[in-house]
């Protein structure tokens, strides 16, 4: 819902590519050839960067990690929701070995919450890159605690405390400007923690995504009442996500209910003037956008298989429209809205030396060879040796 980006410039030097054979002959000739490859690659070493990152994040005030990879080799892992574990990404990257190598792509995720605003902040570093663009980005993408679903609730009691908070035209900025805040607050802490790095951050961003069939079909099979499924951290992904489901939150955060909030949000948008501003921002699932806030009324009568598909019976429980078909595309089996594992829906473990698929979901427990990994009566997450190889976002 509310997005924020940072761009780190890190310092870096033009690469050179090989001579080809006719480039060869000619420089035997005198000819000068021009060997600049329009790429740049990084001149400070994985141990600065990770010294860095830990020292910029800390000083940002964010120190709850949730994944760290490098390669896609899973180098930390904290399947126990612990909190403030930011100093151990070090320790299980000197087991690893990491730090003594070269590098394709450094990942980090990590998530902070307050009484407003949940964000999970997704670091990517990439060694080489085209000249000129930056080699870190970091990507910010916060949901409001108000708006998530409480135990007990009934569909249509969460229905209606949803259109009671975008009632007021206002009540997502401040949730927009916290985040903006932190993301300027991190911008400035890696800007001084990361030597030499040029630092940028976008202002903070409403989105909300209109959903389609698929999604409205998947309402069908959420719990309300006693049946209320809470939401919780996934450390790694179970699929590969496009569009605008190629967030941070869905990749690292299991929660049903969020799709049926943002069509509660977009039918109010439509039909009760909510949230008519032009920084509030409406897509489809692909991440095309749809209109904004302040063009809402005007696409109130847009074709769209959402009006009029959702309805309440006399308990509050949740009905939806036989005009909502079953897509093709359902493939419940491996969604991120699975609930067989709670969070996951594969269930596969990674062993020392297997390769987790795109398709399923893994996780390094006690059981695997994961490097040292910690039981659930611990307060340590789980640092993989360098035989893993567990998903990353891209999986």
């Amino acid at each position: 819902m509310l997005k924020a980006r940072i761009a780190v410039d890190l310092p870096s030097a033009e690469t050179q590519r090989s001579m080809g054979p006719v480039e060869w002959v000619r420089s035997l000739f005198g000819a000068q050839i021009d060997l600049r490859s329009g790429k740049e690659e990084l001149t400070v070493c994985a141990f600065s960067l990770v010294e860095g990152l830990i020292a910029g994040f800390a000083r940002a005030g964010v120190a709850d990690v949730l994944s760290f990879l490098v390669d896609r080799q899973v180098v930390y892992l904290d399947s126990n929701d612990v909190p403030d574990d930011l100093p151990l990404i070090a320790q299980a990257a000197q087991a690893a070995g990491v730090l003594d190598r070269r590098f394709r792509e450094l990942h980090l995720v990590l998530a902070h919450k307050d009484d407003s605003v949940h964000t999970i902040l997704d670091t990517r570093i990439t060694n080489r890159v085209v000249l000129g663009e930056a080699e870190m980005q970091v990507e910010l993408s916060g949901r409001l605690v108000e708006l998530q679903i409480r135990p007990g609730e009934t569909a249509e009691q969460y229905a209606e405390r949803i259109k009671r908070f975008a009632a007021d035209p206002d009540s997502y900025e401040p949730g927009r400007q916290r985040l903006e805040l932190l993301a300027q607050r991190v911008a400035a802490a890696l800007a001084t923690a990361l030597i030499g790095a040029k630092v940028s951050a976008t202002p903070a961003s409403v989105q909300i995504i209109r959903p389609d069939a698929l999604q409205l079909h998947r309402f069908r099979g959420l719990g309300f009442g006693d049946e209320v499924q809470s939401p919780q951290y996934r450390p790694v992904p179970s699929m590969q996500r496009a569009g605008a489901y190629a967030d941070p939150f869905y990749y690292y955060y299991y929660d049903p209910y969020y799709d049926f909030m943002s069509y509660v949000l977009v039918d109010s948008m439509l039909h009760q003037a909510a949230w008519h501003s032009p920084h509030v921002h409406v897509v489809d699932p692909a991440g095309t956008q749809l209109f904004t806030g302040n063009q809402a009324l005007a696409h109130a009568g847009d074709s769209w298989v959402g009006n009029d598909a959702i309805s309440f019976d006399v308990g509050g429980g949740l009905n939806v429209s036989d005009t909502v078909a079953v897509p093709d595309n359902d493939r419940r089996s491996s969604s991120w809205l699975s609930a067989a594992t709670p969070g996951f829906s594969g269930g596969s473990s990674c062993s020392s030396a297997s390769s987790c698929s795109s398709t399923s979901s893994s996780s390094c427990n006690s059981a695997s060879s994961c490097g040292s990994s910690c039981n659930s009566a611990s307060s340590c997450g789980s640092s993989c040796s360098s035989g893993s190889s567990c998903g990353s976002s891209s999986d």
